[in-house]
């Protein structure tokens, strides 16, 4: 289904504008064209289905084009972050043994340094200059005719490596099918109650090596006959501007994205009424989710999903309200209820369903799920169980079936024989007018196990750590509250802007 979608927009819509970045944007006619090409080109350099290509370089047209060719060829791709270390490119090219690799000549010399290791490694491709031992993209398009490749595919071929955001150690690279992308879509769709209609133009707010966030946004964009609008870069300014100018109708993007936007003090100068709906992942509360609707208008389809698996649930627009019956004011502190065709579950350590208020962890299964990560059965074994994913988060689910999630599984604290999720104590230390951001460890303590402490960035500088403590002690039971708070300048983060806690806890073990 999915190889075929570019080809038929191609000849329903061959006029219509199917991408656009910068000043360059090419029809459905022009990128079905430039896809056959370069997939007939990568089958004459000697790949073959179930070989895989790795893409270094910044967000481009290139990236889009390199998937869709390989979704003809069943040649896999990965976007990989450009600002990995060359022991991370060696982890993901070298170990993952890609067939090939095309790169941005900004990031050649990563890719270089590392050559004599990548043994599986044939192919180098440059996207933007001409070099000695590497193809030349443009000139590759172009020597090769534009007729459709013609290879069998099964929905159970590999398609895309995700990868994850390394919060814990090295990324793993995550298997997608043709099967589990194409279900991701129709379970994407649903949530947005279909809101994407052909002729929509839908903008990309977040970084292309993402999860998967190549396939997701432009198989769902491309199958509803819309036009994908890529951002020259992910500043606030450059965002509004590109809403304004494409009259984008629907975004997908993160909330760290989103906060940055809202903040932006130019922000009333921008025309963003062409927004009919706003698909984002990620954690706000309530107060913030007001300040949004209040800017954007009620347009929000919150997702829950990760790199493993498409989408979990979701939480609709109705869903966020913020007076009545305390039941429904509840909600938009959720995750939403589960999405299409997906069974989600929060279970005990026993791996039974809890009650509602009790704590457990969130597990799930459909056909958006992954087949397993690339050369870890290990991994893959303790992820998968059962046919469940099991994700890792802990949450509870109430009456009604909206999932609360509470902090990931690994990140609880456990002090004096008691449990404490890092959340609800970031949620009441956010609470601060001079706190910006948050992060609560447990560090190893002789008397309790674990200590609480909030490792806080200030917006001012005279806040004081017992402000901090009197406030989580107005909020929070005794053994929750921090017995120490540290201000730091930043937290060390993943590519997608996630803090990395292990190595947080590393600076104070």
């Amino acid at each position: 289904m999915i190889k075929e979608i570019l080809g038929s927009n191609a000849r329903r819509y061959p006029e219509r504008t199917a991408i656009v970045y910068k000043d360059k944007r090419y029809t459905f006619e022009e990128l079905d064209n430039r896809t056959n090409r370069l997939a007939n080109a990568l089958i004459d350099l000697g790949l073959k289905k179930g070989d895989w290509i790795a893409i270094v370089a910044d967000d481009c047209i290139e990236h889009i084009e390199i998937f869709w060719a390989g979704a003809k060829t069943g040649i896999i791709t990965t976007g990989l972050n450009p600002s990995l270390s060359e022991k991370d490119y060696l982890h993901h090219i070298g170990n993952g043994k890609a067939s090939a690799v095309v790169c941005s000549n900004k990031y050649r010399d990563k890719i270089d340094s590392q050559r004599s290791k990548f043994e599986n490694l044939k192919n180098y491709i440059l996207l933007d200059d001409q070099i000695k031992d590497y193809r030349n993209y443009e000139e590759l398009i172009f020597s090769y005719p534009s007729k459709k490749p013609n290879v069998q595919i099964d929905d159970n071929d590999l398609l895309y490596f995700a990868n994850t955001s390394g919060t814990t150690g090295l990324s793993k690279q995550v298997m997608h099918t043709y099967k589990s992308i194409f279900s991701t879509t129709i379970m994407d769709l649903d949530a947005m109650n279909y809101d994407m209609r052909a002729g929509g133009v839908n903008l990309v707010a977040g970084p292309l090596f993402w999860g998967y966030m190549i396939p997701r946004v432009s198989v769902l964009c491309y199958h509803m006959g819309c036009t994908l609008v890529l951002p020259e870069n992910l500043s606030p300014q450059i965002l509004l501007q590109s809403i304004e100018e494409g009259k984008v109708t629907n975004m997908v993007t993160g909330t760290a994205f989103l906060q940055q936007i809202m903040e932006y003090k130019e922000i009333d100068k921008y025309d963003i009424s062409s927004l009919r709906q706003i698909f984002i992942f990620g954690y706000f509360p309530p107060e913030i989710w007001q300040k949004a609707i209040k800017i954007f208008g009620n347009i929000f389809v919150l997702a829950y999903g990760s790199s493993e698996f498409g989408i979990i649930s979701f939480l609709p627009p109705e869903d966020f309200i913020f007076e009545g019956p305390q039941k429904k004011v509840n909600r938009v502190r959720s995750c939403g209820r589960e999405a299409l065709c997906v069974k989600a579950r929060v279970i005990d350590d026993n791996g039974e369903d809890v009650v509602p208020g009790e704590l457990g962890e969130v597990i799930a299964k459909g056909d958006d799920m992954m087949k397993g990560y690339w050369n870890a059965p290990e991994a893959t074994a303790g992820t998968i169980k059962d046919g469940y994913i099991y994700t890792g988060d802990m949450g509870t689910v109430d009456e009604d079936g909206y999932i609360y999630l509470a902090g990931r599984k690994k990140d609880t604290i456990t002090t004096d024989g008691k449990t404490i999720l890092p959340l609800e104590v970031e949620e009441i230390i956010l609470l601060h007018p001079k706190v910006n951001e948050v992060t609560v460890i447990g560090i190893p303590d002789e008397r309790l196990g674990e200590a609480v402490k909030a490792v806080v960035i200030a917006e001012q500088e005279d806040i004081t750590s017992d402000e901090i403590i009197e406030l989580c002690k107005d909020n929070l039971p005794d053994f929750a509250v921090p017995g120490s708070v540290d201000f730091v300048d930043r937290f060390p983060k993943t590519a997608s802007g996630r803090v990395q806690r292990f190595k947080l806890r590393e600076q104070y073990i």
